[in-house]
């Protein structure tokens, strides 16, 4: 898992934005609840854990359940509780532009940030109606920038549906053409990233909830292959903050001594 091996670095994390694919697994950590609770969340959820099939016209499934699911796992209830910084994001289904939580309720913020078109009935939060993050920002890069982040690492899972050819149901339609939008948003969301990491996860769909193994194993790998890149990276944003700092103090040495020569 790719906190687990992040925990093996020697610089702290200081933000977190997560996609939509992990707010109901990684966002965890921030809440505070330990790793081994997180490994089995991961490897006991199923569908009908975060969702009740209802057909209506704007969906075939609501994720209240997730809800319910983020109640009993969260050590933390509002985004102001979280040990680490985090943003959650969301589109709004009418201007069509990206909703950016980092504050407030985060259990109407995830479900928002999870409610996968075609799929999920959207969440309505105020005058909102929101739908899944992923639409506007694959990969939320900017918005873990915006939370004042020097180092931004990106997670890119991109999203298939584990089966090659034409598509045979009309999931596979909405995530083969939601997909291939996204892939013309590789370069806005990258330039706000230091490091990618892809983990290897072609071949799972988007409902393999019983190869949680396999995907957390690919994460793992994708995580210890970064490792030594991750950690230079750090190192370099640290001497460089700590070369300003010093030059910062040195001007105000500066400031003083020509303070004091001019009285």
């Amino acid at each position: 898992m790719f906190c687990k091996c992040l925990s093996r670095t020697t610089s702290p994390f200081h933000t977190l934005r997560e996609p939509a694919w992990a707010a109901s697994s990684e966002l965890l950590t921030p809440s505070g609840a330990p790793l081994e609770r997180i490994v089995e969340t991961c490897r006991t959820l199923r569908f009908r854990d975060i969702a009740r099939w209802r057909v209506s016209r704007l969906g075939l499934a609501s994720n209240q359940r997730l809800a319910h699911l983020i109640e009993r796992v969260f050590d933390s209830r509002q985004f102001e509780d979280l040990r680490i910084p985090l943003a959650v994001v969301a589109t709004d289904l009418t201007s069509g532009e990206p909703v950016v939580f980092t504050q407030g309720n985060l259990v109407d913020a995830i479900r928002a940030s999870c409610a996968f078109p075609g799929l999920f009935e959207p969440v309505e939060i105020g005058t909102r109606c929101l739908a899944d993050g992923g639409l506007v920002a694959p990969v939320p890069t900017r918005a873990a920038r915006d939370l004042g982040a020097a180092t931004v690492l990106g997670v890119s899972v991109g999203m298939q549906d584990g089966h090659r050819g034409a598509p045979t149901n009309i999931f596979q339609v909405v995530s083969r053409a939601v997909s291939a939008a996204q892939k013309h948003q590789l370069e806005i969301w990258e330039r706000h990233a230091d490091l990618v990491l892809r983990p290897d996860v072609q071949s799972l769909a988007w409902d393999d909830f019983h190869r949680a193994e396999e995907a957390i194993a690919a994460g793992a790998a994708a995580a210890r292959r970064a490792l030594p890149r991750i950690e230079k990276l750090l190192g370099q944003k640290e001497e460089a903050a700590q070369g300003l700092q010093s030059r910062l103090e040195a001007e105000d040495k500066g400031y003083l001594w020509l303070a004091e020569a001019l009285r």
